[in-house]
């Protein structure tokens, strides 16, 4: 088949999340053709150099406020308006290449009339404790997610989920989960870092969190630490002499730190959760300030005993990153089906 694979450029979580699916395509001899926006581009650049990646509108969203509410509500307009576009360059996309099948990541904007497609995603219900907000935002997901014929979500069927309410609150008939999806694998690799430190998400929070992190770090003269900052940009200010400073890791990099490292500083990420799964590594989870999934998902594991958190302007790292130690952590569990299994089964249904 002609596939396009578009990830949202929203962090680098639904970008480095859909590398197992575009390698499960490419694997099967598919032509696929990526799309993305901003940083996203290259990052599939770096990973799939042989495989043509096209530029699609960014959505823009930056949270510049804590509440949530507040961030939607000021980029509402430019959502929908990325929404809208998106849509026609994805239509202009699949003319020009005879696509036969859709498969996007958070970019709602990607059916097209006449062409299978395919939604990634996790996110299906907002816990906010406002439940006006959470009943206008399910008739918003039900809008745009039952536009698509199915609906691929990375997380474990059952109690022993990662995604909790996000995910396995919302019903659907055509809801398939396809695993804890990770572009990692566990390596058996000899310490190299005491700390990592993995940065992402939107601006301007990941700049502040790596401020604050890394005035911090002057205390910790005796680890060593490495930290990869998720943006394309040069380093041009002092570092200290035990750190080690990535800018825009690709896959096997960033696989190689973690583990490579004892312990891991990072958002609460969905992405983030699944590779912390595959990787059996304890970390100190910080949510993004404004991101309610973050701050559930934290939170939730943390009252499970498997990871602790500390909010963004509460970081004491001398106090933190020991009571994060005593966290147990993810302990993986053995895999009924391969992806290859399970995305097997979906695309003999939904190509019959």
């Amino acid at each position: 088949m002609n596939v396009l694979i578009a990830p949202q450029h929203w962090g680098l979580g639904h970008i480095t999340r859909s590398i197992p699916v575009i390698r499960y395509f490419i694997d099967r001899g598919d032509k696929v053709t990526l799309a993305c926006s901003g940083a996203g581009i290259e990052l599939l650049n770096k990973e799939f150099p042989q495989i043509e990646c096209l530029s699609l509108i960014d959505y823009g969203v930056k949270y510049p406020s804590k509440n949530m509410v507040a961030n939607m509500a000021l980029y509402l307009f430019n959502i929908h308006r990325a929404i809208i576009v998106e849509h026609f360059q994805i239509k202009k996309i699949c003319k020009e290449k005879q696509i036969d099948l859709v498969v996007s990541d958070a970019r709602l904007g990607a059916t097209q009339i006449g062409i299978k497609s395919i939604i990634i995603t996790h996110h299906l219900h907002f816990p906010i404790g406002n439940k006006l907000f959470e009943f206008v935002s399910a008739l918003w997901v039900d809008f745009f997610y039952k536009r698509f014929d199915e609906m691929w979500v990375p997380d474990l069927d059952g109690e022993n989920n990662l995604a909790g309410d996000l995910a396995h609150q919302y019903k659907w008939s055509k809801k398939y989960y396809i695993g804890a999806i990770s572009r990692f694998e566990k390596l058996n690799l000899p310490k190299q870092y005491d700390i990592a430190i993995i940065l992402s998400g939107p601006e301007p929070q990941r700049s502040y969190l790596e401020a604050i992190l890394l005035n911090q770090l002057s205390k910790w003269q005796d680890k060593n630490i490495i930290l990869v900052r998720g943006i394309n940009q040069v380093w041009d200010k002092e570092k200290l002499s035990n750190l080690d400073i990535i800018t825009l890791a690709n896959s096997k990099q960033l696989n190689e730190v973690i583990c490579a490292s004892d312990f891991i500083i990072c958002r609460s990420g969905y992405t983030s959760l699944l590779d912390l799964y595959k990787l059996e590594k304890k970390a100190l989870l910080i949510p993004t300030p404004g991101q309610p999934e973050q701050i559930y998902l934290a939170e939730e594991l943390m009252k499970k005993k498997l990871f602790y958190t500390v909010q963004q302007d509460n970081i004491d790292l001398e106090k933190d990153i020991p009571l994060a130690l005593q966290y147990s952590a993810y302990q993986h569990q053995s895999e009924k089906e391969t992806l290859k299994q399970i995305l097997d089964r979906r695309l003999a249904n939904i190509t019959q």
